[in-house]
């Protein structure tokens, strides 16, 4: 499949992938901008391959063959970097009575690998594991983007809508450390994430603390000194192999 109708393909999973989403085909075309023609000759490429698969009422949605692909994602995640760090994600969890969410990216987006909810407050961050979002708003997508390589953060910055703005914030969170945001995804919440980087520095994954934006507040500077803190610690608990 030639790049560009590759990036179609992976475009119309995309909008499969979304909640509840059983399109016909020419809402496919629609909401992608695309001519009917190609995405039906790009859904019959992706349903040769067990990607997509067609309902009785002509409606499209994403295939079983993706099931075992998810399932072997999410083993080579837990073994890569979930499990090393889940150790550290429930102490630092107990030590700030917080939310602990660990993020990685995904295009240009975020997802949320494991999540770790405290029970020392009544009022805390719920958040979902496997949870989507925009990488340019928070602080779990922000201390992403921050550390992205210099062609995918051209990328971010080209579709962003304040690309100033974020070009600024993105290097001040290099340059620090560690990103704090509030309100930026959930009203009323705050977080506070620092990076994950591999063996080679490279960016391998986000980690957050997140609450209720008045007690987050209070204590940004310990709160990003012990995030930081567990990042390290995560990092050398990683594979290297």
């Amino acid at each position: 499949m030639p790049a560009g109708a590759l990036e179609r393909a992976v475009g119309l999973l995309d909008r499969l992938g979304q909640p509840g989403a059983k399109p016909t085909v020419a809402e496919l075309a629609r909401e992608t901008d695309m001519p009917t023609s190609t995405v039906y000759r790009l859904l019959a490429e992706l349903e040769q391959h067990g990607f997509v698969a067609r309902t009785a009422g002509a409606r499209v949605t994403l295939g079983a063959r993706l099931i075992v692909l998810g399932q072997d994602a999410e083993n080579g995640l837990r073994d890569r970097i979930v499990g090393p760090a889940a150790p550290v994600m429930r102490r630092l969890s107990r030590e700030l009575g917080e939310t602990v969410i660990l993020t990685a990216r995904c295009g240009l987006e975020t997802l949320a690998l494991d999540v770790v909810e405290a029970d020392r407050h009544s009022v805390r961050l719920s958040y979902a594991c496997y949870r989507r979002g925009p990488l340019d708003r928070g602080a779990s997508a922000k201390v992403l983007a921050a550390w992205l390589p210099e062609e995918d953060q051209d990328r971010l910055l080209a579709a962003a809508a304040d690309a100033d703005g974020l070009a600024d914030a993105l290097a001040a969170i290099r340059r620090d450390g560690f990103a704090y945001t509030v309100g930026e995804l959930d009203e009323g919440a705050a977080g506070v994430a620092a990076p994950i980087l591999g063996p080679h520095r490279q960016l391998v994954a986000g980690l957050t603390v997140a609450g209720p934006a008045d007690r987050i507040a209070d204590q940004v500077d310990e709160i990003a000194a012990a995030v930081k803190a567990a990042a390290h610690r995560i990092e050398r608990e990683l594979p290297t192999a």
